[in-house]
C-alpha cells in the first residue's frame, strides 16, 4: 500500500495529470506520446489508471508536458506529511530533489 492509497489511486491520480497537462497544452493523445516515444494506447492507459508507468516514462511524459516529475505525483493524496517529515533534514534545493526522488521511489514500490 501506498501511503494509505492503493496503487490505482495512485495511478490515477498521476494518469489524471497527464491528462489535465495535455489538455492544456491542447496536445492530441498520439502527439503526446510521440513527443514522449511511447504508444497512444499506452498513454490511454497511464491517463484513465489503467497502467502505471515507470520513473522513466514519467519524466518523458513531464518533460513533454514542460512540467516536473513532481507535479505530476502531486495528487492530493495523503503522503504529504510523511514526505515532509522524511525530506526535513534538506534545505532548498536539496529538499526539493529528495521529495522527487521520494515521490519516485513510491511509484517504483508498487
Amino acid at each position: 500500500m501506498l501511503c494509505g492509497r492503493d496503487y490505482w489511486d495512485f495511478n490515477a491520480g498521476s494518469g489524471g495529470k497527464v491528462y489535465e497537462m495535455r489538455m492544456r497544452r491542447h496536445y492530441t493523445r498520439d502527439q503526446l506520446a510521440e513527443l514522449a516515444g511511447i504508444s497512444s494506447k499506452f498513454l490511454y492507459d497511464i491517463e484513465t489508471g489503467r497502467s502505471g508507468c515507470s520513473s522513466y516514462v514519467m519524466y518523458r511524459l513531464a518533460e513533454a508536458l514542460d512540467v516536473s516529475v513532481d507535479y505530476l505525483f502531486d495528487y492530493g493524496g495523503d503522503c504529504g506529511e510523511q514526505m515532509e517529515e522524511l525530506c526535513s533534514h534538506f534545505y532548498g534545493s536539496q529538499k526539493e530533489s529528495m521529495t522527487s526522488i521520494l515521490r519516485l521511489i513510491y511509484n517504483m514500490m508498487e
